[in-house]
C-alpha cells in the first residue's frame, strides 16, 4: 500500500549557534490511510515543530534545511506557497494546541467558520451557515445558531478549542494534524472529540497525526506511536510493542512516570534531569546524560535497529516486557 504521507529524514532549524539549532533532526516515518500516529514526547522534544513543517508553518528565520515530507506523492518540501495554500484546510488539517491561533478574535464565529468553507468550496450563503451550525453541534457546543453570532473571546478555552476542532473537520480532510487538541477539554467533551476523530478515520479513511503527551490518550486511540526525544524519533512501532515492551530507556521511562492503580501509596517513578536546549544537546545520543544504561558508546549518534515501522534508537535496548 502507498502511504498517504511519507516523512523522510526531516530537518527543521532555527538560527543559533555554529551550524543552526535543529528542531526537528532526521525524522522519518510513514503514515497509510486511515491510520493514527501517536507522537509522543515532553515538551520540548520536537513534536509541535514537526507538525508545523508538514503544514509548512514554520516561522522565518525557521526553515526545512533537508529532507522530504512526501503527501499522496508530492514533496511538500519542494511545493511552493500556492499548492501549499490550496492543500491546508482542505486536504490536510491543523488542530492547534492554542485555540487563538485559529480563531481571528475580531470575527465573529460563524462568519470564521464560513469563510474557511468557501475558501475551498462552492456553496450558497446559506448552505455555509447550515453547515457551521452542524459543525459546532458535531463538538459538541449547545445552541449553535446563537453561537454562530459569538466572538472568541465569548468563549471559555475549551469552548474556543472545540470551535477550532470543528474547523479542522469542515473538509473531512485526507490528514489532521491535531496537537493537544483536548488538553483545556473536560472528560467528557474529550471522549466526545476523539469519538469524533475515530469516526473519521473508519468511515473517511482520514489519516490523523495525534501530538500528545498523554499515553493514557494515546493507548486508546492510536494504531501506531513515535516518540520524540531531542528532535529526533528514538522509537517507534505499535501500540503494543511499544507500551508493553519499550525498547528504548526513554520510552520505558515515560511508560513508568505514569500514575498507575498498581502502585497506590507509592512514590511516583520519575526521569531524572531535564530535558537538554537545543543549544546544549549532548553529542550523540541526547537522552545518555539522564539514562541509566549509557556507556561511553552512547556519545556516538545511534542509528535505527529495525524495519520502517517498528524501530528504536538505543546501543543498550531493553530486551524484556515491562511488568
Amino acid at each position: 500500500m502507498t502511504a498517504l504521507l511519507d516523512v523522510r529524514d526531516l530537518v527543521t532549524e532555527f538560527p543559533g549557534g555554529s551550524g543552526g539549532l535543529r528542531a526537528v533532526d532526521e525524522v522519518s516515518f510513514r503514515l497509510d490511510r486511515g491510520e493514527v500516529l501517536g507522537l509522543v514526547g515532553e515538551s520540548g522534544s520536537g513534536k509541535s515543530v514537526t507538525g508545523f513543517s508538514i503544514m509548512g508553518l514554520v516561522d522565518w528565520p525557521g526553515r526545512i534545511a533537508s529532507g522530504q515530507i512526501i503527501f499522496d506523492g508530492k514533496d511538500l518540501a519542494q511545493a511552493d506557497a500556492e499548492t501549499r495554500r490550496s492543500l491546508r484546510g482542505r486536504r490536510i488539517a491543523m488542530v492547534f494546541q492554542d485555540p487563538m491561533m485559529t480563531l481571528n478574535p475580531v470575527l465573529r464565529i460563524g462568519t470564521q467558520i464560513t469563510e474557511a468553507l468557501h475558501a475551498h468550496e462552492t456553496m450558497t450563503r446559506q448552505e455555509a451557515r447550515q453547515r457551521a451550525r452542524d459543525a459546532l453541534g458535531q463538538v459538541g457546543i449547545p445552541s449553535p445558531d446563537e453561537r454562530l453570532a459569538a466572538y472568541p473571546h465569548q468563549f471559555s478555552g475549551g469552548m474556543r478549542q472545540r470551535v477550532a476542532i470543528a474547523i479542522a473537520l469542515l473538509h473531512r480532510p485526507d490528514l489532521i494534524i491535531a496537537d493537544e487538541p483536548t488538553t483545556a477539554l473536560d472528560v467528557t467533551i474529550q471522549a466526545q472529540i476523539i469519538s469524533e476523530f475515530q469516526k473519521l478515520t473508519e468511515e473517511q479513511g482520514t489519516s490523523v497525526i495525534w501530538i500528545t503527551h498523554d499515553l493514557a490518550i494515546v493507548s486508546g486511540l492510536a494504531d501506531r506511536i513515535a516518540v520524540m526525544y531531542g528532535g529526533r524519533i528514538v522509537e517507534a512501532g505499535s501500540i503494543t510493542e511499544v507500551l508493553e515492551a519499550p525498547r528504548h530507556p526513554y520510552t520505558r521511562g515515560l511508560i513508568r512516570s505514569v500514575p498507575s492503580e498498581n502502585s497506590r501509596g507509592s512514590r511516583l517513578a520519575q526521569i531524572p534531569g531535564v530535558t537538554p536546549s537545543l543549544g546544549r544537546m549532548p553529542q550523540g545520543c541526547a537522552f545518555r546524560t539522564r539514562c541509566e544504561r549509557a556507556t561511553e558508546v552512547c556519545a556516538e549518534r545511534p542509528g535505527s535497529f529495525g524495519d520502517a515501522r517498528s524501530y528504536h534508537r538505543c546501543f543498550h535496548p531493553y530486551e524484556e516486557a515491562l511488568e
